[in-house]
């Protein structure tokens, strides 16, 4: 099981700079199995809307929900309080910048029993519970 984070889904559907290493970590989807948080969804939806416009942003999210090897997750009691946990544990200011949602897909990856996590965000980088894959 493989968490992918939002800046995976923003690059490859948005065709930036690493939209060929973010389509490489999707095409894992083809073998195993994948969760994201609702939140990646928020994410996605309102950056694509912002760089683009609505139509892009909701045939992305449209395209993302039809994975079939993909599970989107609430943010439960448990997943938010656990977020909690680990922001206060990672979030140094104008070092490592964890935020809020980021916080909580790094919980619903760990709760959700995902061997690593996909981003392209430094934020990720070094996390002890989960092996934390970095796009460069």
């Amino acid at each position: 099981m493989i968490f992918i984070d939002s800046w995976v889904w923003i690059e490859f559907f948005s065709e930036g700079e690493k939209s060929k290493k973010a389509e490489k970590i999707i095409e894992e989807l083809e073998e195993r199995d994948g969760v994201i948080s609702s939140t990646v969804l928020m994410e996605v939806k309102y950056k694509i809307k912002k760089k683009y416009d609505r139509e892009l942003s909701d045939r992305t999210i449209h395209a993302i929900e039809a994975f079939d090897n993909l599970t989107v997750l609430p943010v439960n009691s448990k997943v938010a309080k656990y977020a909690a946990d680990l922001r206060d544990k990672y979030y140094e200011r104008n070092v490592r910048e964890l935020s809020y949602a980021d916080a909580i897909h790094v919980a619903t990856a760990i709760l959700s029993d995902c061997e690593r996590l996909y981003s392209g965000d430094p934020d990720f980088e070094d996390i002890d519970e989960i092996q934390t894959v970095v796009l460069e």
